[in-house]
């Protein structure tokens, strides 16, 4: 417990002191719709609802941010870092995923692409249970979307 608040508390500090502008209540109608996308698509395969995590919206929303701002490439430069953060805060943590995109204008999009991509789709429909999502807005206007998954 002492080891999760120590994480969490390092996390806050990363973030808001690294990235001034980062918004989370901005995007929180964003994030809920994506969720929501999510879930509805499980939903028609059956799958159980996956349960969104602060802590894990927090580790997406710092991906999405450095990759807005270029300090990673779009991708998933990093990904055993989010997993090791993850580690931190899902114990035990058995499974870890995430899917990263560009420039889609809504949830509806980006869901969209993300389940028409084979890995993408992959990952949502996976055997996890929490979801985290992260979404920055770049110096062009180009929103950038993180959703990791873990079980």
């Amino acid at each position: 417990m002492e080891r999760t608040f120590l994480f969490i508390t390092l996390l806050y500090i990363t973030l808001f002191t690294n990235v001034p502008c980062v918004a989370l209540d901005k995007n929180a109608s964003l994030v809920q719709d994506i969720l929501s996308q999510t879930n509805q698509f499980r939903k028609s395969k059956g799958l159980p609802q996956l349960i969104i995590r602060r802590e894990l919206n927090l580790i997406a929303q710092q991906h999405s941010v450095d990759m807005a701002i270029g300090s990673v490439g779009f991708g998933h430069d990093g990904f055993a870092k989010r997993n090791s953060m993850a580690s931190k805060v899902i114990t035990p943590l058995f499974s870890f995923a995430e899917n990263v995109a560009y420039g889609a204008a809504s949830a509806r999009d980006v869901v969209t692409m993300w389940k028409n991509s084979s890995g993408h789709r992959r990952n949502m429909l996976g055997r996890y249970k929490y979801i985290g999502i992260g979404i920055s807005r770049d110096r062009q206007g180009r929103l950038f979307y993180t959703q990791i998954f873990a079980a």
